[in-house]
């Protein structure tokens, strides 16, 4: 070594000192680390898989008993399915909940379709709902609490004014009954 770094060596023992045992103790805390880390990650890996190999396992269910199963949900359904001579009562309980609601309903526009391969025939409805934000908001969850087979295809909310609160909600849904053929 050069005479110059011997004497700064000399004259900065302490210093030299002190920087090679925090770089020793760094050395010896990035290995302990590592080690407890690594031996934790892969305790903690083995966990997750287990529990992910449970939770797959537990979803699995017979296929026969899950079509079972099926089978028996569609004939719960068919049996809400109203007739199709009750059109006019699923008309009047859309129109009442509406009222119930505090919501007006403009004029209803429909098109019946026939499904002839489930039997089935089905009624397009569009209709302006005015009235609360709130308002509205009720009757769309008294339409998803309907016990016949109801779907919401589409809808739309606009508002003429931003200083009141009146919503219109143009609504096209699809009601579904027996008896198409």
């Amino acid at each position: 070594m050069t005479p110059i770094i011997i004497e700064i060596i000399r004259q900065k023992k302490i210093m030299f000192a002190v920087i090679l045992l925090l770089f020793l103790l760094n050395a010896a805390l990035i290995v302990l680390t590592s080690y407890y880390q690594s031996s934790e990650l892969a305790v903690a890996q083995v966990k997750w898989s287990d529990l992910r190999r449970k939770n797959a396992s537990a979803g699995h269910v017979d296929s026969s008993v899950l079509y079972r199963q099926g089978l028996s949900d569609l004939e719960k359904l068919k049996a809400n399915i109203p007739a199709k001579h009750e059109f006019g009562r699923v008309l009047s309980e859309l129109l009442e909940a509406a009222s119930a609601s505090g919501v007006t309903v403009g004029s209803i526009t429909y098109k019946p379709t026939v499904i002839k391969e489930e039997g089935l025939l089905s009624y397009q409805l569009s209709f302006p709902v005015a009235g609360g934000y709130a308002a509205i908001k009720s009757y769309l969850a008294d339409l998803q609490n309907n016990s016949g087979l109801l779907v919401i295809d589409d809808v739309v909310f606009s508002n003429s004014d931003p200083f009141v609160e009146k919503v219109v909600m143009d609504l096209h849904l699809t009601v579904y009954l027996r008896g198409g053929v």
